[in-house]
């Protein structure tokens, strides 16, 4: 009588489903570095000729500046709900009309900044310095229910945008 063994079906199963999946990863990992290879050469082109857009606009510094009237009394609370208003109103505009820069703010931590103006008419000319340079913008207006006067300008929020012009706006005034 010989030693010969025969497998079982179970064995000859499993044996088959674990090289399927060793072929199945190896194919996955091939594609996607190969992939990563891809993107890794068309940033390297860029960067060579002279075209280094589409790595510095994904990794600029930009920020968003939260304005907020001084002189409306508001509560730490209720100053950061209007700030929360304006950080959204300008990030949901933003997305539509700079999607680039929203990437590049995204990469770069989304950095926001609070700071304080002490009157509606300061509050509107930072508005205006803003809209001149093109920045985007969002202006809020309370309600009126908790607080402060119905139509109340509580807040404005510019960017995101390149430090740089934001602080050729906001730069002369003091943190919240």
């Amino acid at each position: 009588m010989s030693d010969t063994k025969v497998l079982s079906t179970t064995q000859v199963v499993n044996s088959i489903a674990v090289l399927l999946s060793f072929f199945i990863g190896y194919k996955y990992a091939l594609k996607k570095n190969k992939k990563i290879k891809n993107d890794a050469v068309a940033l390297a082109a860029a960067s060579t000729s002279g075209d280094a857009n589409l790595f510095s606009s994904l990794y600029r510094d930009c920020k968003m500046v939260l304005v907020v009237r001084n002189d409306l009394g508001m509560s730490k609370g209720k100053i950061a709900a209007q700030c929360c208003h304006g950080a959204v109103g300008a990030y949901q505009k933003a997305v539509k009309s700079i999607p680039n820069i929203v990437k590049a703010w995204d990469n770069t931590g989304c950095a926001k900044v609070a700071l304080k103006v002490n009157s509606e008419a300061e509050l509107m000319a930072i508005k205006r310095a803003a809209e001149t340079r093109n920045l985007n913008v969002c202006l809020i207006r309370d309600a009126g229910r908790t607080q402060i006067e119905p139509n109340s300008k509580t807040v404005l929020a510019i960017g995101p945008a390149d430090v740089k012009t934001i602080d050729e706006v906001t730069g002369h005034l003091k943190l919240l």
